[in-house]
């Protein structure tokens, strides 16, 4: 009977010890988890607030419906179409000598949306404008001179879709030039109605865009303007529930063509590096950049909408840049491109801890033969310079002498042809009376130190948080090598943690 008891007594506290674990399990795991959310949430603040970085940066940002590039020589004629994914058009036609010299020349010509033409530049008053806005520009291939003027005037021919000028009046449409300050009318315009097309003449060249007068629009009218929708004015514009219309007898219908809403971005990271680009912090695109460090990624399928974009790259010692990051609202049919984005350089430093008066060697690698300014952070700051290879491999040796006892840290950033990159990450380092390489810590810290700066911290825990429970994390951050990030690698960062 005394067994018995004692053995009951062994399974009550058995069991209650194990409900009390897992009580405990849970609670950490629910911790985990909270603390998993704190900082995705944090990296998400991050890519936000790090904007204004990006801002420094010298990137440009256009958005397009159709785009066209070409060469050729002045002393012949030239003749091109763009066409846009409605189907309206323009054609340009450039007379023999246009340009009296003869030389040869660069034709970009692309069309647009009208909000991201009229923010800066506003409508005339009492005008209505076309859907769709144009700009032609031209360039000597010599020496990359703008042309903004030809000899000879270049006939233009814009042709439109009845939506295109939906609720305008359509015979009386001219075509405006921007002339720097204001829209100014082509006074040769000729509006054939019956061919949804107008002619006009040009010698300087900028944005194009068709203006009318603005009829007295009222519902009831017989045309849907642009202020009129199904549920505003149906006798205009039809009713809501039979959009589409019914359906019909034989006969097939022609195939639609779905515009495509895109974005491109093009730029320099390092030769032969991987480029990854991030949509609202998740992978979207990667590339690898050719040989002189310039890359080009192209993103379809969009929605239309606001979206955080970020770039960053790996270079040939696996070192990740600091991320580049561009807010962008992408617009319905159109491609939005985002040109001469410059990837900050990687940085890495040899010491973790450097004695007093030695060198610390500072290196990277950015676009070849870039100049590269590397800042070190002290009581006072410290800048210098120095260029990289052909490779983009740069090093420095830092002469410690200068510095104070203490935590220090250094970043850099790069420059070729007058466009300049945001900083690099941050590396930490500290000034005493020791040196300690970072080969010796990564032996103390093992696997868990996932930026490769000699300690387990908050930054190596972000970085394995990012991919908790997420599809096929890199091996570099899977600890255990199981294919997955979860709690039993948050435990092998924490038998390592330093803090």
């Amino acid at each position: 009977m005394k067994n018995e008891k004692i053995q009951s007594f062994k399974q009550i506290t058995s069991q209650l010890y194990r409900q009390e674990f897992f009580k405990k399990f849970l609670f950490f795991n629910y911790l985990i988890t909270i603390f998993v959310i704190f900082i995705f949430v944090i990296f998400i603040l991050d890519l936000i607030f790090k904007k204004a970085e990006a801002s420094t940066a010298n990137f440009q940002i256009e958005i397009f419906y159709a785009k066209e590039i070409h060469q050729f020589s002045t002393d012949q004629l030239f003749t091109e179409t763009l066409l846009n994914p409605n189907n309206s058009s323009l054609d340009i036609r450039v007379q023999e000598y246009a340009l009296s010299s003869g030389e040869e020349i660069e034709m970009t010509m692309y069309s647009m949306p009208e909000d991201s033409v009229t923010v800066d530049k506003p409508l005339p008053s009492g005008k209505l404008a076309a859907d769709i806005f144009y700009n032609i520009s031209f360039k000597k291939t010599s020496d990359n001179s703008v042309v903004s003027y030809f000899d000879k005037p270049v006939v233009l021919t814009f042709y439109y879709t009845d939506s295109d000028i939906g609720g305008i009046d359509e015979s009386s449409l001219m075509v405006y030039r921007w002339n720097g300050s204001e829209w100014v009318v082509l006074s040769d315009s000729v509006v054939d109605t019956g061919l949804n097309k107008i002619t006009a003449t040009s010698q300087n060249f900028c944005y194009y865009i068709i203006l009318s007068d603005n009829p007295s629009l009222f519902c009831g009218d017989g045309s849907c303007n642009n202020s009129e929708t199904c549920d505003t004015c149906p006798a205009d514009c039809g009713s809501c529930g039979n959009v589409g219309g019914g359906g019909g007898g034989g006969g097939g219908a022609g195939a639609v063509i779905q515009p495509v809403t895109s974005v491109s971005f093009s730029g320099r990271a390092y030769p032969k590096s991987s480029v990854i680009l991030l949509k609202d912090a998740q992978i979207a695109a990667t590339t690898i950049s050719s040989t002189d460090a310039n890359f080009t990624i192209n993103l379809t399928g969009l929605s239309a909408g606001n979206y955080i974009f970020s770039l960053y790259s790996e270079d040939s010692k696996g070192i990740r840049s600091s991320l580049l990051t561009f807010p962008v609202g992408v617009t319905f049919g159109a491609t939005t491109n985002i040109s001469e984005a410059f990837i900050a350089p990687t940085i890495g430093v040899d010491k973790s801890e450097v004695k007093q008066g030695e060198n610390i060697i500072i290196f990277g690698q950015s676009a070849p033969e870039s100049d590269i300014i590397i800042t070190v952070n002290s009581d006072e700051e410290h800048f210098v310079k120095t260029q990289a290879d052909v490779d983009g491999i740069y090093l420095y040796n830092f002469d410690t002498s200068f510095l104070e006892m203490g935590n220090h840290h250094t970043k850099s950033k790069s420059s070729i042809n007058g466009n300049i990159s945001s900083f690099s990450n941050a590396v930490n380092f500290i000034v005493s009376t020791k040196t300690i390489s970072k080969d010796e810590d990564k032996k103390k810290c093992g696997k868990a130190d996932l930026n490769s700066d000699g300690k387990v911290n908050l930054i190596d825990f972000s970085i394995a948080a990012y991919w908790y429970k997420r599809q096929s994390p890199p091996e570099t951050v899977d600890l255990n090598n199981d294919d997955k990030i979860d709690l039993v690698d948050f435990s092998i960062m924490a038998f390592y943690w330093t803090g």
